[in-house]
């Protein structure tokens, strides 16, 4: 009787509950074409209530009476703040109107989405508006929780809480990006330029089951849509900006026009760099070129429809590598896509969403300038070699999805997507001075892999205050080579097929048991699929060691399968803000190595050959960030991370855990027109290694920066600064070691930067 009581009592209380609400809902729409805006953030001022708008604009926050003051957010778009009052048990709509900035001269937006895809409703959001990136990779950097392996001054390679490569997906305006480096010489965010990205988004864990297949984790890279242009008028910026130490110069030219229902976006960057001076006084070989263009063409009828063409082109040429045992001669990526969008403000489709792309890279490498080109009495062999790799990847792939809303649910996402890859590349060895050939052989012998996949997305609030998401993914693979080496059919294995099909899944809940309070929690599950290197790589240098050794694929490697768990614990206040986000994840069928009896390849590497096997491997961890207003326009933010990771199989530490780290910036800012900003970076000695990969420990270090930025006359923004103020000697742990003399990569003494840009 007790418990029945008990039960009344509760459900009557949250009856009142609800009847002591109020619900805002509203709309999100361009000023000027009334166009819906989805994917727009919704914040209110000063508490932890955020939320994103649907296919059609649309957005619902349930809220205790009260005054409040709603903040939308959307990139290309002015901020927009507008008060609104509730009243008990009363519904208010609200329509808002954002108005197109000129060719922004806001930076770059970084932000980790929640795991219920939310952004966070911290004072200062986690976001990179001054940046002065030299790669896109680098600005992962910024954010607690994420890091970005260098092996040569282009191409960092993105690392999310441990886990790496493909087991991050990365997204270019929807179009799934892979590398064409066998040993990951480039990254899939070394493609596209810094100034081409209006935002990134970064998702921490195996949540982002509706973007793609085998997201682990995953980064969503978007450039300047069509929308964003006033109609009637050329608009443009222009950049340049140079780095000293680096001596790398960096400019870009964006033009956008639209007239009627057609738009037209081109913008195009060149930069180049040369060999850098690390905190010791040592050089680093870091010369590279690359030059970009990209176009948009849209056809915009109505205010609800959309269909855009987007095309790029990236040359990069000459890139010294120090941390592999390659250089790049050359790298060639194309990008088309075509997409259709489509939003219903009325029925219960609310969106459609269709999208089809392909995209390729042509990658060379050689060993010139190596210390295997000059010929050398005490090894084997004595004499030059001449070593180059030509490899390329093609992809293709599409997605379609519907937003519908259903009666029994806020929001029902459902779709297909898919991608279909093709690898293939060569490799040569000949003598340097007569030209002999040695042998050539497959490093990927035609490999193709295809994932189709269907899922869907269910979102409700089934009381006031709380919100519930869940995702349900199948993908089908097939991955299979036309053919292999007689070593590696002989040795490995002769079948070189393989197919599945992986059920993934996440639940999250949020709950707000106070207006300036907010809790998440989420359980996923994703499975990814061994990649090409994984699977059929025939004795071949490997990005998941940091050592020179030759490796083998394993063509009947089962799918690695990432549970994740995460506590997110968010809260706002007028002049401070707190957020903190816990993970527990355990990886089932972790793509490990283990060491073989084959023979080596090369005569210069060493003795054993490993192959790839899977294990299993836990990782525990977490970031906090705590942003307080002081007085005198000054804030001060304080970020920190830990990381825990361990192979069982291997009974050591995981490879590529990053230490602890504490991040303390003070910025000034009195004005839209003028800020500085001191950052204080502390990072820690890393003693937990993966010795059998030939991880070694690496000491802490202590870093500052300084930056400044000033506004003239709204078209013109002066940026200026330096990195590594003191001068620190320090190389950051996850780098690749120079495999000639085994030490690690080290980042940049002091560096001076100025960047001029004007938007008209």
């Amino acid at each position: 009787m007790r418990n029945v009581r008990f039960t009344l009592l509760l459900i009557f209380g949250l009856s009142l509950s609800a009847r002591a609400q109020a619900v805002l809902t509203g709309q999100v729409l361009d000023a000027e074409t009334r166009t819906p805006l989805p994917g727009a953030h919704v914040l209110i001022d000063s508490t932890a209530h955020a939320t994103v708008t649907n296919a059609a604009g649309l957005f619902t926050l349930h809220l205790p009476p009260g005054r409040y003051t709603v903040s939308v957010r959307f990139v290309g778009y002015e901020t927009t703040r507008r008060p609104v009052e509730l009243v008990a048990g009363d519904t208010v709509f609200v329509p808002i109107l954002l108005r197109p900035v000129s060719f922004e001269l806001e930076g770059i937006q970084v932000t980790a989405l929640r795991p219920d895809l939310s952004p966070t409703a911290q004072l200062q959001e986690a976001a990179v508006r001054e940046a002065n990136p030299r790669d896109a990779g680098e600005l992962l950097r910024a954010l607690p929780g994420l890091a970005a392996v260098r092996r040569g001054p282009l191409g960092l390679d993105p690392v999310v809480r441990g886990l790496r490569e493909t087991e991050v997906g990365v997204y270019l305006d929807g179009s799934r990006l892979f590398p064409a480096g066998p040993a990951r010489m480039d990254s899939p965010m070394s493609h596209f330029d810094p100034t081409v990205i209006q935002s990134m988004e970064v998702v921490k864990g195996p949540y982002a089951l509706t973007w793609g297949a085998g997201n682990l984790s995953a980064i969503r890279v978007e450039t300047r849509g069509l929308r964003t242009l006033a109609p009637g008028r050329m608009q443009g910026r222009l950049h340049a900006g140079y780095d000293t130490n680096l001596n790398a110069f960096e400019n870009g030219v964006q033009l956008g026009y639209r007239q009627g229902a057609f738009g037209l976006l081109a913008q195009t960057a060149w930069r180049q760099g040369a060999d850098y001076r690390a905190g010791d006084g040592s050089t680093v070989p870091a010369d590279f070129r690359s030059r970009e263009v990209r176009v948009k063409l849209g056809y915009l009828p109505r205010s609800d429809v959309r269909f855009v063409v987007a095309a790029g082109y990236q040359a990069q040429r000459d890139l010294d590598y120090p941390g592999l045992i390659l250089n790049a001669d050359y790298f060639d990526a194309y990008t088309l896509s075509a997409s259709f969008q489509r939003t219903f403000s009325e029925g219960p489709v609310r969106g459609l969403d269709v999208q089809a792309y392909y995209n390729a890279v042509d990658h060379g490498m050689d060993n010139d300038g190596k210390p295997t080109a000059e010929p050398n009495p005490e090894r084997m062999p004595p004499f030059a070699l001449d070593v180059q790799i030509n490899s390329g990847i093609d992809v293709v792939g599409g997605r379609l999805a519907l937003s519908l809303a259903p009666g029994f649910a806020d929001e029902l996402e459902i779709g297909a997507d898919g991608y279909h890859t093709y690898r293939n590349a060569m490799r040569w060895i000949r003598r340097r001075d007569t030209g002999m050939l040695l042998f050539e052989d497959l490093v990927w012998p035609k490999a193709r892999i295809t994932d189709v996949g269907l899922f869907a997305r269910l979102t409700h609030s089934p009381a006031a205050r709380w919100q519930v998401a869940a995702t349900a993914r199948l993908d089908l693979v097939d991955a299979r080579a036309d053919t292999a080496s007689a070593f590696f059919l002989e040795n490995v294995s002769t079948d070189l097929t393989a197919r599945e099909a992986n059920l993934s899944g996440a639940l999250t809940v949020s709950w707000l048991p106070h207006p300036r309070w907010s809790v998440a929690v989420g359980v996923g599950s994703a499975v990814r699929t061994a990649d090409a290197t994984e699977r059929y790589s025939d004795r071949l240098p490997s990005s998941k060691a940091q050592m020179s050794a030759e490796f083998v694929g394993n063509p009947a490697l089962r799918p690695e399968r990432s549970t994740q768990a995460d506590l997110w614990l968010e809260t706002a206040h007028p002049s401070w803000s707190l957020s903190l986000n816990l993970f527990a994840r355990r990886l089932d069928n972790y793509i490990t190595i283990e060491p073989t009896d084959l023979p080596k390849r090369l005569p210069l590497s060493p003795p054993t050959v490993f192959r790839y096997v899977n294990g299993t491997a836990t990782f525990y961890g977490g970031e906090a960030t705590l942003a307080v207003r002081l007085p005198y326009a000054l804030t001060l933010t304080t970020t920190g991370s830990y990381l825990w990771g361990q192979d069982e199989t291997r009974d050591e530490p995981a490879f590529g855990v990053a230490p602890p780290r504490v991040d303390i910036g003070l910025r000034y800012e009195p004005s839209a027109r003028f800020f500085a900003e001191a950052t204080l970076h502390r990072v820690a000695r890393q003693d937990r290694v993966a010795t059998s990969r030939g991880e070694v420990p690496t000491d802490g270090y202590t870093t500052l920066d300084l930056k400044a930025g000033l506004r003239v006359l709204r078209q013109w923004r002066l940026q200026f600064g330096v990195q590594n103020l003191t001068d620190a000697a320090y190389a950051d742990h996850l780098n690749a070691k120079n495999p000639f003399t085994g030490q690690r990569i080290p980042e940049p003494g002091r560096v001076l930067f100025l960047d001029l840009t004007l938007a008209f």
